[in-house]
Formats: structure tokens, sequence, C-alpha cells
């Protein structure tokens, strides 16, 4: 009778785990909307953060130069100092935070983010980019995302590929910029040689969203595909099956995905917006970090930035000390 029980009790289980994935896995339908004619901002970017307190300035100051106006915070149950630094940003119109806490340990609670963001934030944008606080967005050679994307509004969504940077030999974290102390990426031609390197956000224009049931890209109106890369080619489906066409020549994320080994090792030991770490998501996290390492040469794209960033942080600094 025990083991009957037991294993009744192990089958009620595996289905449990495969409803949940089945769940999981279901697009996210969003509501379906005509894009607005004078819509409050150009672009605007939504991100889902947990404890990135220290981050939040030079992260928003960054992506405030390079164009994007306004910022859909979704803080997912941070305990350290974001909600301050983000009330700041929030006072001053340019931030608006949006509560979000882990209300189920299976569903994807960034991709829930994400819809919550086009169904209710979409029309307010000709552009959303969606990307993570460990990630910086930027042109290789325009002044700013506003003046590239001016460029290619015939598309829907620009699929912009990352670049993995390391620990730049750095075991616990530096004083100051992430953007100043972390300078080693991976080139891109061997992100191609290790597709598992590879990877992309999305600039979309929201009322061309159907569906969402990726964090990097989205499901289009009239179209199986993606979006384009940076020289207006369609991607398929799964842009990793194609590598040639993921290029980062003209627009590109600098994905800081080890910062410190010591900061890496806590987020791996951690949980994250998209659900429970699992032993294997570990071992995984731990593998493309000694391929970051591995492959790492000086990467100083973003440099040309960087004085007018320290300009702009100095500047709201003082803002906020005379507040």
């Amino acid at each position: 009778m025990h083991v009957w029980h037991g294993f009744k009790a192990a089958l009620r289980k595996r289905r449990q785990a495969r409803n949940e994935k089945i769940l999981v896995r279901e697009p996210i339908v969003v509501p379906q909307s005509a894009a607005a004619t004078q819509p409050d901002h150009y672009l605007t970017c939504v991100a889902i953060a947990k404890n990135e307190g220290a981050y939040l300035d030079e992260w928003i100051q960054f992506h405030l130069l390079v164009g994007i106006s306004h910022f859909y915070i979704y803080d997912n149950g941070s305990t350290d100092q974001s909600l301050s630094v983000l009330r700041a940003y929030e006072k001053a119109g340019i931030v608006t935070v949006v509560p979000w806490r882990p209300f189920s340990v299976w569903a994807n609670t960034q991709n829930m983010a994400y819809a919550h963001a086009v169904s209710n934030f979409g029309a307010g944008s000709r552009w959303m980019a969606f990307f993570d606080l460990d990630e910086f967005m930027f042109p290789v050679h325009a002044a700013s995302l506003t003046e590239l994307l001016q460029a290619r509004e015939q598309q829907q969504a620009i699929c912009v590929t990352g670049v993995n940077f390391g620990t730049s030999g750095h075991a616990v974290r530096p004083e100051g910029l992430v953007t100043e102390n972390y300078r080693q990426a991976v080139p891109m031609d061997l992100q191609r040689e290790h597709p598992k390197l590879l990877n992309v956000k999305s600039i979309v224009q929201p009322a061309q969203i159907r569906s969402i049931e990726s964090v990097h890209w989205f499901n289009l109106k009239g179209t199986n595909k993606i979006g384009v890369n940076e020289d207006g080619d369609p991607l398929p489906r799964f842009p990793r099956e194609d590598p040639l066409k993921l290029k980062a020549d003209t627009v590109r994320f600098n994905h800081y995905y080890t910062r410190s080994r010591e900061e890496f090792s806590a987020k791996v030991n951690g949980s994250n917006a998209r659900g429970p770490q699992l032993p294997a998501d570990a071992e995984q996290r731990w593998a493309m970090f000694r391929q970051i390492e591995e492959f790492s040469v000086p990467d100083d794209s973003i440099q040309r930035f960087v004085p007018d960033l320290k300009d702009r942080l100095s500047a709201w600094q003082k803002e906020m000390a005379s507040a």
C-alpha cells in the first residue's frame, strides 16, 4: 500500500510539472491596438530588476545619453537601495516603477512583465526596447539609438546582438563604472563559433506585437519572423540557427555577463526573474563563464560615451544633493 501511494504521488507530481511547463510555454497574447499617431515617447525601455541598486544610476544615465527617454522598471522584490534610487527618477518623470514580486515559482515572471508593459504602456511609445540591467545598448557609429531607429521605421522590430564581457580580472567588485571597469569581451567571430554565446534583445514597435513567449524576441503581426538584424535582413525564429546574420557592427549591447567573479557567483547561487535556479542552470552558466573568460580580448567600443556619461552622473548627483 505504501508503495502504491508513493507511485501515485510521483505520478501526480509529474503531471503537475508537465502541466506547468505547458502553461509557461504558452505565448502571452497582448491586446491588439493601432499605433498612436503622436505617442508620448519615441523610444522607451522595459526592464525587470532585483537588487541592482548599485548600478541603476549608471545604467539609466547611460541610456538617457543614447536616446531612451523613459523607463518602465518592474521591481522584482528588491531588498537593497533600488527603490530609493528609482523613486528619485520617478519623481523626475524619467521612470515608472511597477512592483512585480514573484507570484509563481514556475512562471516566467519576466515574460509576464513584458506583456504587462506592452498592454499598459505600449501605446505611449513609438519604439520599446527590452533588455536587462547588466546590458548596455548603444549605436556603434550613430550619435544615438534614436538616430539609428529613425532610419528603420519601416521595420517592426530590430534584433540587437549582444557582446559578452567577462571579469576583466576583477575577483571582487571594483570601485567606479561598469562601463570603465569591464573592457574584455568575446569577439563576434568567436561567439558565432560558439552559438550558445550568441543572443539578441529586441527594439520593437509595440503596436506590431502579437504575443510574447521569449524575453529575447516577440511574435509579430503578419509574419513568422521575429524581426530584422542591423542590416535589415529577416531573422529566423531561433536566431542562433543563422549565426552569420547576427552582427554587432552598427548597433549592439554590451552584456556584462559576469561583472566580478564574486558578483557572478552570488547571482548564480540566487534566483532570477525567470523562475527558480536549478542545478543544471548553474552548471550551464559556469560553463559560459569559463568560455567568456577564455575568449575575451580588449573591447573599448563603448568608451566614446564615457566622458559624457560621467558628466551626466555628476550633474544628477548635484541635483539630488540640492533637492
